[in-house]
């Protein structure tokens, strides 16, 4: 067994940098339950606001995040760094970003420059999708897809075991693919209307608690309305967990566009597993269990009884602790899911 590493997992988002110093090893090849596998252990943590008034300040926060753990670790053998944007994961730069003041920016030959330790970089989502696949409910899967609920939807894509990018980097925009041609403008930097992510993301969760709330001011989410609460999706979520049947019909509903969405997924990739993260999805089966029925009446045979859809395993660490299996991966020369 190889000897555990201390590591950084960075991630980046428009918002905030979250970062936390780890110890741990990859598992063993051929692990295949989360019985086998020793997640990385979380030492310390960092966040900080994302500072996007130009490049140099967001890269200054960024190696000031790293520079506070380097100095509770002592020694730190890689660094791990998923970031919301678009990247050239071979030549480790950022190509293309929304939020972020990033492109065209070679972080991360910037960072190991600074800090003199191997740095991989990678997309947040896939980074997310790397640590479920290494740590969580992936394991052992080679054909898997995930979905991070979230203020947008994120996608990563698994093939034969390991990440698939694309060609340049831009691959597993998996929030884009079209509900409805003449659907609502896509609140993402994107030129489409009606893309999944308008109909099962956060806000629009929040939507559509609010038209609920108001067409039913008796329920809780009209209650919570009346009251000058917010009505958004952590409530709607709370609410329909607690057995608010109105919140638990609003979210069958954004279960079920979520399962139309995952339809298409199952047809075109045959997954053996889709995983589902992020903070929109904490409402599990009653946002899980009517996509599955959806996917069970309208995917292809056989690709619709094969395929598995189960919530994330690693919760918000996700992004982090992908991060530092893209570190370790690195440290040992090879690409996640080789061996």
């Amino acid at each position: 067994m190889e000897p555990g590493r201390t590591i950084i997992g960075v991630d980046i988002g428009g918002t905030k940098v979250a970062a936390a110093l780890l110890r741990g090893r990859l598992p063993e090849p051929g692990a295949r339950t989360l019985a086998e596998v020793e997640t990385p252990a979380v030492l310390e943590r960092f966040t900080a606001a994302t500072d996007g008034s130009s490049a140099a300040a967001c890269l200054r926060g960024i190696e000031e995040c790293l520079s506070r753990l380097f100095a509770a670790a002592g020694k730190v053998d890689a660094i791990g760094v998923g970031v919301a944007s678009c990247v050239d994961y071979a030549a480790g730069r950022v190509v293309h970003s929304v939020n972020l003041p990033l492109g065209d920016v070679p972080l991360r030959d910037e960072l190991e420059r600074a800090f003199g330790v191997p740095v991989a970089l990678d997309n947040d989502a896939t980074a997310a999708t790397v640590g479920e696949h290494t740590y969580g409910a992936g394991i052992g899967a080679r054909e898997m897809l995930m979905l991070t609920l979230g203020t947008g939807v994120g996608g990563g894509i698994i093939c034969g075991g390991r990440p698939y990018r694309g060609f340049s980097g831009a691959a597993a925009e998996l929030g884009h693919l079209t509900l409805d041609l003449d659907g609502p403008d896509c609140p993402a930097d994107c030129p489409n209307r009606g893309c999944l992510e308008a109909y099962v993301a956060g806000p629009a969760m929040g939507v559509a608690a609010r038209a609920a709330a108001e067409a039913e001011p008796g329920s809780g989410l009209g209650r919570a309305l009346a009251a000058g609460e917010p009505v958004d999706g952590p409530l709607l979520s709370r609410l329909g967990i607690a057995g608010d049947p109105v919140a638990a019909e609003v979210l069958a509903r954004i279960g079920a566009l979520l399962g139309a969405g995952l339809t298409t997924l199952v047809n075109i990739f045959n997954p053996e597993l889709i995983v589902i993260g992020g903070g929109a999805a904490e409402s599990g089966e009653l946002l899980l269990g009517p996509a599955r029925r959806v996917i069970a009446e309208r995917a292809l045979p056989p690709a619709r009884d094969q395929v598995r859809v189960t919530g994330a395993a690693l919760g918000p660490d996700a992004g982090l602790i992908g991060a530092a299996a893209l570190a370790l991966t690195k440290l040992r020369g090879g690409e996640p899911g080789s061996s």
